[in-house]
């Protein structure tokens, strides 16, 4: 929690403003990179406060579906699950690589799953992009630490989804290790905010 507010706080005092193809006034900063170094304390706090606002959040049921159902589903435009568990129809990045490298070798660096495909996200008229790129897990000191990188993150909305998520994700490939969890990091290209909600997002800072 007091990361994403420190972060707020720094896209506010330091982003540049621009207007984006949906004609939005964001303010953005590149390459923020935020890590949570206990994220199991209040993984959970900040989509909490986003319920506090007029609309209506999605519930933690339907944000552990999108990075954990294998197939696609017809409430979003694209979901993480089929990417990570059954990327093409064809590979578990989780449970037939990330999980035997690590307990093959726990000193690997390879252990890294992509959400991109090229084959259809590299076309120009598709919107429906992901925005979380790969996730990166590492062993350190008997803890799985993960980084992952973000093209482009709402980070009053999307980040607390996002790192609810990608904490359950590290947890659960931390118990298939026998390991507890360690940081949490969020690499995002786009760190941006839209300017229409910064009463709200100061209510939060």
């Amino acid at each position: 929690m007091g990361a994403w507010k420190k972060a707020l706080k720094y896209i506010i005092d330091n982003g540049s403003d621009f207007t984006d193809a949906d004609s939005r006034e964001c303010r953005e900063v590149l390459n923020l990179t935020v890590t949570a170094d206990n994220p199991e304390a209040d993984y959970d706090a900040p989509i909490e406060s986003m319920r506090n606002f007029e609309w209506i959040y999605p519930t933690t049921e339907e944000l552990a579906a999108v990075i954990f159902n294998k197939e696609d589903q017809s409430t979003y435009e694209y979901s993480y699950g089929p990417r990570i568990f059954n990327y093409l129809g064809k590979k578990d990045q989780i449970n037939d690589y990330v999980v035997p490298l690590l307990k093959k070798n726990q000193n690997s660096r390879r252990a890294v799953i992509s959400l991109f495909n090229p084959l259809t996200d590299s076309d120009i008229v598709n919107k429906n992009v992901p925005s979380l790129m790969f996730i990166h897990f590492k062993i350190t000191d008997e803890k799985l630490n993960v980084s992952c990188f973000i093209r482009s993150n709402d980070f009053f909305i999307g980040w607390p989804g996002n790192i609810y998520q990608l904490y359950l994700l590290q947890k659960h490939v931390a118990e298939k290790l026998g390991l507890k969890t360690g940081s949490l990091t969020t690499i995002s290209c786009s760190a941006h905010m839209f300017k229409e909600h910064l009463d709200n997002i100061q209510k939060i800072i």
